[in-house]
């Protein structure tokens, strides 16, 4: 393992260059690299490197060069390299196929890393399995991160190969913040943001760029979440100004903005989310994004039910077309989302009936799956209840009492609930009825 096209490619990675990361590995493989073993790491490292750039729509030149890198590794037989092409692979498969096929993939991975018993592919392939899986079975995919996070404490750098550090340090880094949003998910706030916050640490330190800027979106979604609208702002804005240079490269550029205008919405100033919201959205929709798309579109569909920016048909259509697209990628808490959104609409437009349908759908699905990813379950448990008041049925009181419980839960996590409790509008109107 002596290439000079690997060498340079691991010193760029490891300075946060990803664009030599790119061009090295590229001319190593042009080159024709000398084995399979070389084939299969110069790939998983230029896709791992630059994944938030392709993978916001995955090319038939990117899937041909998984496609090889898969057949390489099992060339080898070596199951390590199994691994790190599976999650490739699973990277590929879930943005242009949606969960279940990424997580499929993911799953294999992490068999073969078990196999091979290597720190890194062990870490990365139960890391994002388990970031996953939280999607749809939120105890299964905590425990896989807590598995992973166990192996990667129990290794000393000393014990990584050289030429794996740089890639294991980013990998343990994000590994903090997949559980964090784990946490985050399952209604454990402080843990989350402790566990947040590591993760940024590690990833700015590792120059990790475009990780750092996911893992703020998931700090900014936690700090909105819990009502600290300025802490949110901050960490949105300095994620957005890390990757202003490779604004259309990275999809997380389109998510954040998104966020922002989300934040300024919960913040009740939905002039300034309007151009946040549409420009994230276009830069999402022209990207393709198969679990990120559908989140902006809400957020889209709930900026067109705020005052001053009122158009219920748009909002319903978006909300009708996130729906249909879920049922297909799999994203259930977005179609739960959606749904829930639909049906508050419908109720706004009259449509008692329909609102109805809609918001009985949502919370059957949210009782089927439970606890889901970037989904409020009080929101969906109190839009049920409005529909069901509207409609004079007595089961209304039932699903009040349900999110107030749930808000409770959260606001009991957290060593200072108060802005939890006072800023965030849903849980204000859940605490007045």
């Amino acid at each position: 393992m002596t290439d000079r096209f690997l060498r340079a490619a691991l010193s760029a990675y490891a300075r946060g260059d990803y664009h030599r990361v790119a061009e090295q590995c590229q001319e190593g493989l042009a080159a024709g690299a000398p084995d399979d073993e070389l084939t299969v790491r110069l790939s998983h490292l230029q896709l791992t490197a630059t994944e938030l750039w392709w993978a916001t729509s995955p090319s038939d030149t990117i899937r041909a060069q998984v496609e090889a890198a898969v057949e390489a590794a099992a060339r080898t037989g070596d199951p390590a390299l199994q691994a790190m092409a599976g999650v490739s692979a699973g990277a590929y498969r879930l943005a242009a196929e949606g969960l279940h096929a990424g997580v499929s993939c993911f799953r294999e991975a992490a068999g073969h890393a078990e196999k091979s018993g290597l720190p890194l592919a062990r870490v990365e392939a139960l890391s994002s399995l388990g970031h996953h899986l939280v999607g749809l079975d939120m105890a299964d995919g905590i425990a896989t991160l807590e598995k992973a996070r166990r192996i990667a404490e129990q290794c000393a750098e000393t014990e990584i190969p050289p030429a794996d550090r740089p890639l294991f340090r980013v990998q343990t880094a994000r590994l903090h913040g997949h559980i964090g949003v784990a946490a985050f998910d399952d209604g454990r706030f402080d843990e989350a943001e402790e566990g947040l916050r590591r993760s940024i640490g590690g990833l700015k330190a590792a120059h990790a760029r475009d990780q750092f800027a996911m893992i703020s979106n998931y700090l900014g979604q936690l700090l909105t979440a819990t009502g600290r609208f300025e802490e949110a702002e901050q960490v949105l804005e300095e994620a957005l100004s890390v990757l202003r240079a490779d604004a259309d490269l990275s999809v997380h550029q389109g998510y954040n903005q998104g966020l922002l205008g989300k934040l300024y919405l919960e913040w009740g100033r939905p002039d300034e989310a309007r151009p946040m919201i549409d420009t994230g959205y276009e830069r999402v929709l022209r990207a393709g994004h198969a679990s990120i798309a559908p989140i902006l579109r809400t957020y889209l569909a709930e900026l067109l039910m705020a005052p001053g920016h009122r158009d219920l048909e748009r909002a319903h259509r978006l909300c009708a077309e996130t729906v249909q697209e879920c049922r297909r990628t799999g994203f259930r808490r977005s179609q739960v989302g959606a749904l829930s959104l639909q049906a508050l609409v419908e109720l706004r437009r009259g449509e008692i009936d329909a609102a109805l349908s809609s918001s009985t759908l949502a919370v059957t699905l949210l009782e089927e799956a439970g606890t889901m990813p970037a989904l409020r379950t009080e929101e969906v448990y109190y839009v049920h209840h409005q529909v069901l008041q509207a409609c004079g049925k007595d089961e209304a009181g039932h699903w009040l009492e349900r999110a107030r419980a749930t808000v409770s839960a959260k606001a009991a996590s957290l060593s200072s609930p108060d802005s939890f409790l006072t800023r965030v509008p849903i849980n204000r109107a859940i605490g007045s009825g």
